[in-house]
């Protein structure tokens, strides 16, 4: 006799974890893209990454509606997919950026903490006091460790935004009478 093997059912944290180390992986590659061409922070171009994003949470969204959701999704499941997604992209990028930080660009916090110093003292109405008092605040909180750890609220807090918007268009109601007795 034949035996056979249960299906396994694709959950939304197993499709969000796919597509977010999917998108986490493309944002690592990008990251090092930007450093060896040394494209600045502040260029037009960086805006690539938050597109790719949208795209990636997007077909989430979509595959986990066609896939696995029969063909349907409501807000509510769309925006937690989109938001998962984001999670897990963000915790792998936090981890790299960590590594980034620590041990292949060691200039990078430096270099952040100059430009900080630069700005402050080419505005007139900064003086030197409060100079070196944003100076020693900022050191605080410009560690690599700390700005992992916004890395990950802040493009979770983004994919959030983003999936706020994609979650209208990619809602899918399921009318058929059946689905009232569920």
């Amino acid at each position: 006799m034949e035996q056979q093997t249960p299906e396994k059912k694709v959950t939304v944290s197993h499709n969000a974890l796919n597509y977010g180390l999917i998108l986490g992986v493309i944002q690592i590659i990008l990251s090092l893209l930007f450093y060896m061409l040394n494209v600045e922070t502040d260029s037009f171009i960086r805006y690539l990454s938050m597109i790719i994003m949208i795209v990636g949470i997007v077909f989430g969204i979509l595959n986990y509606r066609k896939k696995i959701n029969n063909g349907f999704i409501s807000y509510g499941q769309s925006l937690g997919t989109g938001v998962l997604i984001g999670l897990f992209c963000a915790i792998l990028f936090s981890i790299y950026f960590f590594f980034f930080a620590k041990f292949i660009d060691t200039d990078l916090i430096s270099e952040i903490l100059r430009k900080k110093e630069e700005a402050m003292a080419s505005d007139p109405r900064f003086t030197p006091e409060i100079i070196e008092q944003s100076m020693h605040y900022t050191r605080m909180f410009v560690q690599p460790w700390i700005m992992s750890l916004f890395t990950v609220l802040g493009m979770t807090f983004g994919c959030f935004i983003a999936s706020l918007i994609i979650s209208i268009f990619t809602q899918k109601k399921d009318n058929s009478f059946e689905s009232n007795f569920k």
